[in-house]
């Protein structure tokens, strides 16, 4: 029987790390396709395949609660640049994501309820 994966284990760096639950989406960074068309007259019609190699990259993002180490950890890993690996994992399931890097300027909201949200991009997963 399939389970629904919906309780990860995220490593950064080495380091497990808790999160917001339901907040960890990611891509596989496979990139986009698309198929182009050429004629040869007629109803001769060749169809071309093409990799768009700029979309060759992971995304992934989850929301951290808004403590001071949490605050820490998301300004070290931005300041880290393109080195630190991410990995998740849960069950026989898993995902290692290396050359992450915070892309986006996070938020920090002090507030009795506040998340940090942040966004990453990174090598292809594996």
């Amino acid at each position: 029987m399939s389970k629904v994966l919906a309780n990860p284990t995220v490593v950064a760096n080495n380091n497990p790390i808790a999160i917001v639950p339901n907040t960890f989406t990611y891509t596989e960074g496979l990139g986009e396709q698309q198929i182009r068309v050429q004629s040869g007259g007629g109803a001769a019609l060749e169809y071309i395949a093409s990799d768009d190699v700029t979309t060759k990259k992971s995304m992934f993002k989850f929301e951290m609660l808004n403590t001071a180490e949490n605050i820490e950890l998301a300004r070290e890993w931005k300041q880290n640049a393109n080195q630190n690996v991410f990995s998740v994992s849960e069950d026989s399931f898993s995902r290692t994501f290396v050359q992450s890097i915070v892309t986006n300027d996070y938020e920090v909201s002090l507030s009795s309820d506040g998340n940090i949200a942040l966004e990453f991009n990174a090598a292809t997963a594996v």
